[in-house]
């Protein structure tokens, strides 16, 4: 059978994309149909109908739950893009009919989500509060795709100088708000907090939680030893959940290393004190990227302008 884009849009009907890509997410038609509030026996006409359309197999069924069938995945891909536009479209048609409303999707990185992130989404909230939120934390190398194809608005975090090497950057813009510094920190009573200054091989000897080898904090982290003539700690915790890495130091002897930003919360607090080496350590660029083949909807270019203006606040305060 030759399809026609004509023959498809009489025949394909958005919510059975809704369904099939719920499938996939959920990878059973059991828990689809739970998220979607129908029952199995629906969700399972649904996917046959799609099958019977298409007249080949979609998903592979197996005791581990569904996965797709390379036409599956081809299906699977370029609905995400569909889907995300009528989500733009529901929003667009939401924000003209009652106002400011609509759903934003935002992909977020560890440099981020500590205090730029909350204070744009405060002031969206108060600027739109009928406005949902969605929040996905994750890696550039999982966080890029999901952009690309509209699963997310923006993404949300440092920008790496190298970032136009990933597969997916020819789709993509990057817009850099401000500079960020690293600290190394420990618990607010080691021995070492409050002398100056101290150097990396002072703290060789002390465990260390670094950050995980597929992240970029670690290349930076990496680099720092390196410059310094260094071998990277051996005694380490690789982690970048800042709950377990803060409980973590609370020995009094484990060393850290964590954005300023989300330092100073820490410190403040008086969790964390940090470690004077003397010298500023630069982290890189923090800012956003989104998808250049896409229009952003009424609420996601609401919650872009927000982020913005943290981020000229966030410059202010870096500054001063």
């Amino acid at each position: 059978m030759q399809f026609t884009h004509l023959s498809v849009a009489r025949k394909l009907k958005f919510y059975q994309l809704v369904v099939f890509d719920q499938v996939l997410q959920s990878g059973s038609l059991l828990r689809a149909a739970q998220a979607l509030g129908l029952t199995q026996p629906a969700v399972t006409k649904i996917i046959h109908e799609l099958e019977s359309y298409f007249d080949a197999p979609l998903l592979i069924r197996g005791n581990r739950g569904v996965s797709a069938t390379p036409l599956g995945n081809v299906l699977a891909r370029r609905s995400k893009s569909l889907l995300a536009e009528l989500r733009s479209l529901t929003d667009e048609v939401n924000a003209f009919q009652e106002g400011t409303s609509g759903h934003v999707l935002v992909g977020t990185l560890i440099s981020a989500s500590s205090s730029l992130l909350p204070r744009a989404l405060q002031m969206l909230k108060q600027r739109a509060p009928k406005v949902l939120v969605s929040l996905r934390v994750g890696q550039m190398d999982q966080l890029f795709p999901a952009l690309a194809v509209g699963e997310v608005d923006l993404v949300v975090g440092r920008v790496p100088d190298d970032w136009r090497w990933h597969h997916e950057s020819s789709q993509l813009e990057a817009e850099v708000l401000y500079g960020e510094e690293l600290s190394i920190v420990a618990g607010a009573h080691h021995p070492l907090i409050g002398q100056t200054p101290v150097s990396l091989a002072d703290l060789l000897d002390y465990p260390w939680v670094l950050p995980t080898r597929d992240s970029l904090l670690r290349r930076t982290v990496d680099r720092l030893f390196d410059e310094a003539g260094l071998a990277v700690p051996s005694n380490v915790v690789e982690s970048l959940s800042i709950l377990t890495n803060i409980s973590l130091m609370q020995d009094q002897q484990t060393v850290a290393v964590m954005p300023l930003e989300a330092a100073r919360q820490f410190t403040g607090a008086g969790l964390l004190g940090t470690l004077d080496l003397g010298s500023h350590l630069q982290f890189g660029d923090i800012g956003y990227f989104r998808a250049g083949t896409r229009e952003l909807g009424p609420a996601a270019r609401l919650f872009r302008e927000c982020l913005e203006q943290a981020g000229r606040e966030q410059h202010g305060e870096l500054a001063s």
